[in-house]
């Protein structure tokens, strides 16, 4: 009498093998095994996992990313932007109409400034009153510093006088940028009078709160004021040679 074959069931497809040869089964129909397959000369097939991998959304990454350069982007776009004129400080540029001032400057040519009037009407108004008034004419520029300002307009010639009247401070919103004029001014903000100065470069310092009020810029003459900035000084920034206005009119 035949000796019966214990019999079982295969785990992975339910097929009815001898139960001697169920390793063997497995390895063989179904690649587990890595070692048997190889010696089948088989590729061991991909298994998914009887456990669900959690899938993990990049959304979250790619908009950070995005947000970085965004804000990479506003900080370039700022640096890059800082006015290097008075046109370009408010968000439109000044009305056509504006008045000039124009300075005559002994054996070194005219100046012309176009006054804004529109954005500071006390200033600018202080500065034509007193031209008109003759004020400034015969008056020098007492104070030059090559590449920071040339200044003028005290009576006195050495920064100690003023017009007899000072005007309150007013913000502008506009800045010392290179050829700008402004009122210079003591300790107080409202102690500007009748001097003022054309800035040599953009001195931004000069803007920090309260800021030195600045109610022009100069439109022609541009190298009339370099010339007069290079002049020979002493050590109070005083001209050696006097360096006179002729005239300041307005028109």
């Amino acid at each position: 009498m035949a000796q019966q074959k214990t019999m079982a069931t295969c785990p992975e497809c339910g097929a009815k093998v001898r139960k001697d040869n169920l390793k063997a089964h497995v390895k063989k129909v179904h690649g587990i095994g890595e070692k048997d397959a190889a010696q089948d000369g088989q590729a061991k097939p991909i298994r998914a996992s009887r456990t669900a991998r959690k899938k993990v959304s990049p959304w979250p990454a790619i908009a950070l990313v995005a947000l970085l350069g965004l804000s990479s982007l506003g900080v370039f776009a700022y640096m890059t932007t800082l006015p290097s004129n008075q046109s370009n400080q408010n968000n439109n540029p000044p009305p056509s109409n504006l008045p000039v001032a124009t300075i005559v400057v002994q054996n070194f040519g005219t100046i012309k400034i176009q006054l804004r009037t529109d954005v500071a009407p006390r200033t600018a108004a202080n500065f034509i009153s007193l031209a008109r008034s003759g004020f400034y004419n015969g008056l020098t520029f007492h104070r030059i510093i090559a590449d920071f300002c040339i200044q003028g307009g005290d009576p006195n010639g050495d920064g100690t006088g003023g017009s007899g009247t000072n005007i309150p401070w007013e913000n502008t919103g506009l800045r010392n940028v290179k050829y700008s004029i402004a009122m210079a001014r003591g300790s107080s903000k409202d102690s500007a009078s009748s001097q003022f100065y054309i800035n040599m470069k953009d001195n931004t310092n000069l803007d920090n709160p309260p800021a030195y009020v600045v109610f022009g810029l100069v439109t022609s003459g541009q190298s009339v004021a370099d010339a007069i900035s290079r002049v020979s000084t002493d050590s109070n920034d005083k001209p050696l040679t006097p360096v006179v206005m002729t005239s300041v009119t307005i028109s």
